[in-house]
């Protein structure tokens, strides 16, 4: 499960509403209706804005793009998908630390169902791939659109309520560098490792998915970012989750030695093994 966050936008959605009208027209949804058209998409997000300055951000887009192993797992039946993707706008909601849930937020969501190569791709780059062609297999994903600012309407509706006694609405940036901070002028924030993680779990709860380690996002991560050795001791583990363990364990010379390589590499080594 791969769940990214996008670079803002800083005037109308319209334009990517438009380009996410390409496969099909309409079928929106958000947490509480469907059926949704581009019309209301583009007006509920960018009347939705009050006390963001020009060069703000206005809004933001998350996709999420189960592997085909996990679609498989779903049946691919988009239904789960959209009740998979409300789930995930509540985490979303949650990691800014501010106590509130997708409701409180204003966003709308498509589900796509084909993909094809673009320049970027390796397989283009080396000429196996012409770009355009469309990918095999399934290639279901979503599309979300969500406002920076939480939704006026029911923050105005719980102030007078006396629900809440916030002066302004919030400003809620996925973008931000603050992490749950407890102190100082900023508190709460958004640890984006933390929602790519929680959108995973959730994945599995919601569907029993049994995830092998290396379809983990802490693998993945580990694979780029970690040290030599995390990575190292991460490849043993997930060989030793193989049908085929017993022979790496009667390797143990094979391992050792490639244990006493790592102090003379650095993090650019090749470490597949």
């Amino acid at each position: 499960m791969v769940a990214k966050i996008t670079n803002g936008g800083k005037g109308s959605c319209i334009g990517l509403v438009q380009y996410l009208e390409k496969e099909s027209q309409g079928n929106w949804f958000t947490h509480d209706k469907g059926n949704i058209n581009a019309i209301q998409v583009v007006t509920g997000i960018d009347a939705n804005r009050k006390h963001l300055g020009q060069q703000d951000d206005k809004y933001y887009q998350v996709i999420l793009s189960p592997s085909q192993s996990e679609l498989n797992h779903l049946g691919n039946d988009l239904q789960k998908l959209e009740a998979f993707t409300k789930s995930t706008m509540d985490q979303y909601a949650g990691q800014f630390g501010k106590g509130i849930k997708s409701a409180d937020l204003v966003w709308f969501a498509k589900i796509e169902q084909a993909r094809s190569f673009s320049h970027t791709d390796k397989a283009v780059q080396q000429q196996q791939r012409v770009e355009g062609e469309s990918k095999e297999g399934p290639q279901t994903h979503v599309h979300i659109i969500v406002s920076r600012t939480e939704d006026l309407t029911r923050y105005k509706e719980q102030k007078e309520a006396g629900i809440i006694e916030r002066k302004h609405p919030l400003k809620l940036s996925p973008a931000t560098n603050h992490r749950m901070t407890t102190q100082g002028a900023v508190q709460g924030g958004f640890d984006r490792t933390a929602f790519k993680q929680a959108t995973e779990q959730q994945f599995d709860r919601q569907f029993g998915y049994d995830r092998p380690l290396t379809q983990t996002f802490h693998y993945a991560n580990t694979l780029q970012k970690g040290s030599q050795e995390e990575r190292l001791a991460l490849r043993l583990e997930a060989l030793k989750q193989q049908p085929n363990h017993l022979s790496w364990e009667q390797s143990k010379d094979k391992v050792q030695e490639t244990k006493r390589e790592l102090p003379q590499h650095k993090s650019k080594e090749d470490l597949s093994l």
